[in-house]
Order: C-alpha cells, then structure tokens, then sequence
C-alpha cells in the first residue's frame, strides 16, 4: 500500500493502535489489580488512565481506549451485566479530554498532558462518572442504591483526577507525548 509523499503514513497508524491497545490493557489492568473496597464497590485507578490515554491518543482512540478498558474490565471481572454501561460511561469520561487536546493542538500551544483545559475537563469528566453510574444503579438496582453510591462515585472520581495531574506532569516532565506520537 503506498501513501504519497507520507512514507511514515503505515508506521503512524500502527503506532496509534498499538497505543490504542496498551491503553485499553493499562486501564482494564489499573481497574481490576489496584481495588480499594468501599461500601458500594472499589475505586480504582483505571479512570486516571483513561484520561491520559485520551490525551495523549488522537481523536476518537482515547474514546475507544476508555471504552475497551472499561468494559473489559467488567468482563474479565465476572460481571458482565456491567459492560455497557461502563463502556459507554468510561467513553464519556474520555469525550472532555479528546475535545480539550483538539482545541489546545488548534490554538497551536504546546502539546502538554496537563494544561488549564484538561484540568477543566476533569469536571464533565467526574460528572460522567458520578451521573453515569447513578443512572446505571438506578435502573440495574433501585434508588436508595443509587443514591447510597453516589460517595464512591465521587471518592473514584477524584481519585481518577489527582493520579491523573500526578503521572500527567510526571509524563510532560519527560516529554513523553512528543516523544511518543512522533
């Protein structure tokens, strides 16, 4: 297959999904190996590499990334009736952060990780968590539950946002996007 005047065109796409992959495997990882009990599931880590994956992927491969971690997780897990909610609320979760990196690579500013519009996008980004969730436990459960969860929901979401500022200025340091996506 020939690309015209882009020999690296191949080399690229491979790259991203192969990017795209490790992402969906680090999330599904990060959910299901670091659990921490609550009274109404376990936070995990898994959300905070979403949001990295959808800024540091392209376009819609952050979204992907998100919704592959998400659901496989709940499949590999052993609960199933899980895997299209959180595969369309860990999308969700991605949509702020892929929308955020468009606009900062539009306005030609550089092409950090963590940047004034990625740390706005942790709030639609929670609010997908704590609402999406709340949505699900209300039709999968009742609405004492969904009400009762409503804590954790909060507690996972900041727990997504501080590890993802931490291991995103952890990865600007390095220049790890630039370096990567080259």
């Amino acid at each position: 297959m020939q690309y015209a005047n882009t020999k690296s065109k191949p080399n690229t796409n491979i790259r991203v999904l192969v990017l795209t992959a490790l992402f969906a495997a680090l999330s599904t990882a990060a959910t299901m190996v670091i659990k921490i009990p609550t009274l109404t599931g376990y936070v995990h880590p898994g959300d905070g590499i979403i949001y990295l994956g959808a800024c540091i992927l392209p376009g819609p491969y952050g979204i992907i990334a998100g919704a592959l971690g998400g659901g496989l997780a709940d499949l590999i897990s052993g609960y199933p009736h899980w895997i299209i909610p959180s595969a369309i609320i860990k999308a969700l979760n991605a949509v702020p952060f892929v929308i955020a990196c468009y606009l900062r690579r539009r306005a030609n500013k550089s092409d950090r990780i963590v940047h004034p519009l990625t740390l706005a996008s942790l709030v639609p980004a929670s609010l997908f968590t704590i609402f999406g969730y709340f949505t699900a436990h209300l039709f999968m459960k009742d609405w004492a539950y969904a009400v009762s969860a409503i804590p954790n929901e909060i507690f996972q979401a900041v727990a997504a946002a501080v590890l993802f500022v931490a291991l995103g200025f952890g990865l600007d340091g390095i220049g790890f996007k630039r370096k990567v996506l080259k």
